[in-house]
């Protein structure tokens, strides 16, 4: 999704926001890599995040065996269900083993120092969860404009470069996600390089717009 490859991170204190119940982190610590998790369900105990996880699997396989869009063999479905289980298992692991990797937290305040990060990620938020008539997943306005130009602030407030997956509309029509210029315009006008970057990954066939919004820090923010 980032358009990063394992060694692009050695050396670097990496955040994942939200981390959720991923395999990200436990991938890290098996590179030794330096990288924390922070994310509102990391107040809850390994017990409950994982059946959490095992529900929310069955949901989404469920829910894409229903969608026509989708032309997938059972095969398929088997395979990304497995896949699912692997990342759900890896994180329930690193969970237990490494609780100071994983902070409870959410945008748009995180617990951390000013620059704290080389580099946060953050995939499957921002611009997902928007309203569904703007290509997002939501039946309401929750997380709002005002909310992602927040968080994208806080992310780049915590770190030196912010990357965001993904940038295209969830839901409806083939497009960018319309709150993707206003968040891009409030960044660039705080001092900040902003740009696109083609990711190497592909979600769904989904091949427009499939890119990552990068935002490098160009100068030190003010309090």
């Amino acid at each position: 999704m980032y358009a990063l490859q394992p060694e692009d991170l050695v050396n670097q204190r990496v955040l994942d926001c939200p981390g959720g119940p991923s395999g990200l982190v436990a991938g890290a610590i098996e590179r030794e890599i330096d990288m924390l998790a922070v994310d509102p369900q990391y107040s809850e105990t390994a017990e409950v995040l994982e059946q959490r996880g095992r529900g929310d699997i069955t949901l989404t396989i469920d829910k894409a065996r229903k969608d026509p869009a989708l032309q997938m063999t059972d095969a398929d479905y088997k395979a990304f269900e497995q896949e699912k289980q692997n990342a759900l298992a890896a994180f329930i692991h690193a969970y237990r083993l490494h609780p100071e990797r994983f902070v409870s937290g959410s945008l748009p305040e995180l617990p951390f120092d000013d620059g704290a990060f080389d580099l946060v990620l953050s995939g499957h938020l921002l611009f997902v969860y928007a309203p569904r008539v703007l290509g997002g997943i939501m039946v309401n306005d929750a997380f709002d404009l005002d909310f992602h130009i927040a968080a994208a602030r806080e992310l780049i407030r915590v770190g030196n470069e912010v990357r965001i997956f993904p940038t295209y509309a969830f839901t409806g029509e083939v497009r960018r996600q319309p709150w993707v210029k206003p968040v891009m315009e409030a960044l660039r006008g705080d001092g900040h390089h902003v740009s696109f970057l083609a990711s190497r990954w592909e979600q769904q066939g989904h091949v427009d717009f499939n890119d990552s919004l990068r935002i490098v820090r160009c100068r030190e923010i003010s309090g």
